[in-house]
């Protein structure tokens, strides 16, 4: 099969139905998961301008409960409680709504989707609850970065455009009492929701016919049926360009060249993510290396907040160091000079075979759900793609570019006391924003070429058969792979942990490479668990090996700017940043808090404390879904890992604190706290039992905390594993609520769980527990086990204990967590409450 035909293979079927649904099909082999995406093709920019927010408010609504579905028995709690994935999102002119489920319950996943869609409640009173969820959301937003930075970008627009209006919506925005609006959101509603204006994707191993049959013969997905809605675009132009200042807490210094752009062809959007896919380049000749190398700054990133019908803004986004602080006009000039290259003189026909070569790759690695996201954009790569249409749009794009004045735009925590202060009444959120000229600018005659080909994208090793006989490589064949496979190191410090700053340095130097793997179709992870690191790369089996050989040389000896790199990130980790949820931030420190403490943090970062933590170090590998003939390269290379081989072994935790609180952060406008519970023991039947218990509570634990208690969005609690320890972890983050209320919830929650427990649901659920044939949910589930010193075997008899629960088992283990007979490590911002907490 050709690398065209494969990409082709997963282009959608499309049709249009009868009732003017918009369909796109992919049929996928026996055994893979199923997903299902709906574009409602009206957004943020679509509400009533004395509604700010409606649209996004709409999104949420549709998930409590529907004519056939009331809110217990909706999309949500059936895919939470069959380990499936859903979310929505709400775009300026588009609405996503998509889940991806086991084959088996896709159908009565589809159905409550398109039942919600089409007919919900719009309870008043749930109305008023879920204003408060979007209250908190709102908080939170006005102090993320992102939509503060665009929310300044749209201050320097010159025409009145929706894109420097106010869509978030908030307590005050959204008039639930009122009638009036009342009435606003059921003709919003009516207005868009229906199959005029709306296009379904899926994924799935059933036959199209299956799918035709359950979509026009089922009463729950029929779907109003109108003509669509033709809506006027507003010009997009910023006439004399923009140098502001804004000033976020917490945030890093950072760069922003913001385009508005018009009038382009639909091929722009294709010409815009090759210059990302190079942008990302860390390569030498990139441009990624040039600015890095005059130390202003690591990376440039391409971001597209708003893109429809031909216009857009364009970001480039540069997070600074202290000399690009001071240099910014250069650095801006830099990017704007390469740019025009791109556009203008970069050799089109390596250019484009390269990009070719990228998305071929990427797609074959895709999951379902991943796949219907790509492809619902309908200027996406596709095989068919007429090249000199795309070599037109990026040349129509550079000559915008190059002819723009861009909004320049500095973000750091420090802002400015000088310039001129600009009025930001329209965006809805408090912004800290002058007007300031940049420095002084030295020209600079940049010479540019295209950075060094990817080796990954081609190379191929040398095929060899070889029996597997190391101890330290766990080797696992798997079927219908799709040309994808896992491997797993792991390096174990049993006595002598390294300084903790030396996971920094290598998290810094395997950063630069991340991109090229990812254009290689591979996924890589480093990940430090205190007492080991792991690296982990999936995706294209064949480049697997390639790169971890590759990689070998830089874990070994990183370059001497990792080191002052490693120390700077290391610093930073001890402080919550403000680029990042802070609950999300918690839950990577989980690993660290279940460790040993490890050597002071002021221990020396050098490539001598390197080596001697290689020297003190065993390793282990996992290698699933490989051809058999890379078995002999993979073991070659293996054969020079850093550290001493040697298999996987049970791990030996030291007695904890039953009750053990971590501080992280300050306290500030929100409150968050991480819950950590690990099991009493992980036999087979007490990980099967905590497991459905995790299930069975997920949607009960968001709908009483967030739905009911209106503590927050952030809210969720589900099983995870964190290094070697497994168990039940609860999240939230407040804006109302303090860390020992928080806490007060999830324990009265626990206190009274067991009275809402359902007989046949859990029976149910537990029913559906079963081996899945899905090469990413098997690589992680075995490689999970393995890190907690159990055989291949173990993730099949958790399966097989599953089959032969009953309640009073679940009753039992919920009794058990209730008493931490595992302990319960809490993080958060914010003291213990009271004294049976030790600090960790």
């Amino acid at each position: 099969m050709t690398p065209d035909s494969a990409a082709a293979d997963l282009l959608p079927l499309r049709r249009v139905l009868p009732n003017g649904l918009r369909l796109g099909f992919i049929q996928l082999p026996v055994g893979s998961r199923a997903a299902a995406l709906v574009r409602v093709h009206a957004g943020a920019h679509d509400t009533p301008a004395e509604y700010p927010g409606l649209a996004h408010f709409l999104e949420h609504l549709l998930f409590l409960g529907s004519q056939a579905y009331a809110a217990n028995e909706s999309l949500m709690p059936f895919v939470q409680g069959r380990a499936g994935q859903l979310n929505a999102s709400t775009r300026e002119r588009h609405t996503d709504f998509f889940f991806q489920v086991s084959t088996d319950a896709f159908d009565e996943a589809l159905k409550r989707l398109l039942d919600m869609l089409a007919r919900p409640l719009l309870d008043e009173a749930a109305q008023l609850r879920e204003r408060e969820v979007l209250q908190a959301e709102f908080l939170a937003r006005g102090r993320d970065r992102e939509t503060l930075c665009d929310a300044a970008i749209g201050t320097a627009l010159t025409a009145p455009h929706p894109f420097s209006a106010f869509h978030a919506g908030n307590r005050d925005t959204l008039a639930v009492e009122t009638s009036d609006f009342q009435q606003a959101l059921k003709d919003y509603h009516r207005r868009f929701y229906h199959s005029g204006q709306m296009e379904l994707l899926v994924a799935t191993p059933c036959s199209l016919e299956q799918l035709l049959e359950l979509l026009q013969c089922t009463d729950e997905c029929q779907l109003p049926a109108a003509p669509s809605v033709v809506r006027r675009v507003a010009p997009l132009r910023v006439d004399d360009g923009a140098t502001l200042r804004l000033k976020v807490d917490g945030a890093p210094p950072a760069l922003n060249l913001a385009f508005a752009l018009d009038g382009l062809p639909e091929e722009t959007c294709v010409a815009l993510d090759v210059l990302g896919s190079w942008l990302a380049s860390q390569a030498d000749g990139s441009l990624g290396a040039a600015v890095r190398e005059a130390g202003w700054c690591d990376a440039v990133a391409l971001r597209v907040p708003y893109w429809h019908d031909g216009q857009g803004v364009v970001v480039l986004e540069m997070q600074l160091t202290k000399q690009g602080m001071v240099d910014r006009a250069q650095l801006g000039a830099a990017v704007r000079s390469w740019l025009q290259f791109m556009t203008a003189q970069a050799p089109w026909p390596e250019l484009w075979d390269e990009y070719v070569q990228i998305r071929q790759r990427g797609l074959r690695g895709k999951e379902p759900l991943a796949l219907l996201r790509y492809w619902v954009d309908p200027s996406a790569w596709a095989p068919s793609i007429d090249a000199k249409r795309v070599r037109q749009a990026l040349q129509a794009l550079g000559t915008q570019l190059d002819g723009a004045k861009p909004i320049v735009l500095t973000v750091d925590g420090l802002g400015c006391n000088k310039g001129k202060r600009i009025e930001a009444a329209r965006v809805g959120f408090a912004l800290d924003l002058v007007s300031e000229p940049l420095p002084a600018l030295h020209r600079h005659a940049w010479q540019w070429r295209l950075p060094e080909r990817n080796p990954w994208l081609s190379e191929r090793l040398h095929p060899q058969l070889a029996p597997v006989v190391a101890p330290s490589l766990c080797w696992l064949e798997h079927t219908d792979n799709a040309g994808q496979g896992a491997l797993y190191v792991r390096w174990r410090f049993s006595s002598g942990q390294p300084p903790a700053g030396l996971w920094y340095v290598l998290h810094a130097t395997l950063r630069m490479h991340v991109p090229a793997a990812a254009q290689a179709g591979v996924e890589l992870r480093f990940e430090d668990y205190g007492r080991s690191w792991c690296l982990m790369l999936f995706g294209h089996a064949e480049a697997l090996p390639l790169i971890l050989r590759d990689l070998l040389g830089v874990l070994r000896a990183p370059a001497t700017a990792a080191f002052d790199e490693g120390r700077r990130l290391h610093s930073e980790a001890a402080t919550s940043g403000a680029d990042e949820m802070l609950i999300r931030q918690m839950l990577r420190r989980i690993p660290l808090l279940l460790s040993p403490a490890l050597l002071a943090d002021g221990a020396t970062l050098d490539p001598q404390a390197l080596a001697r933590a290689w020297q003190r170090s065993n390793w282990d590998a996992l290698a699933i879904g490989l051809p058999a003939h890379l078995s002999g390269p993979l073991q070659t290379i293996l054969a020079d890992m850093p550290g001493q081989a040697e298999p996987g072994v049970k791990q030996q935790h030291a007695s904890a604190p039953r009750y053990r609180w971590s501080r992280f952060g300050e306290p500030g406008v929100e409150t968050a706290l991480v819950l950590f519970c690990p099991l009493p023991v992980r036999t087979a039947a007490v990980e099967a039992a905590w497991r459905l218990l995790a299930k069975l509570m997920e949607g009960a634990f968001f709908r009483r905390l967030r739905s009911e208690l209106q503590l927050g969005y952030a809210v969720f609690c589900g099983f995870r594993q964190f290094g070697d320890q497994a168990g039940i972890v609860f999240a939230v983050q407040s804006p109302c609520a303090s860390a020992d209320a928080i806490l007060e919830h999830i324990e009265s929650f626990l206190a009274t769980f067991a009275g809402g427990l359902d007989v046949s649901e859990a029976l149910n659920i537990g029913a559906l527990e079963r081996p899945n044939d899905d090469l990413r949910s098997r690589a992680e589930s075995v490689w999970q086990a393995r890190l907690a010193g159990f055989d291949v075997d173990h993730p099949a008899a958790v399966v097989a204990a599953s089959a032969a629960l009953g309640v009073r088992d679940i009753l039992a283990q919920l009794q058990a967590l209730r008493a931490a007979e595992g302990g319960w490590q809490v993080v958060a911002n914010a003291d213990a409450p009271d004294a049976r907490w030790q600090n960790g």
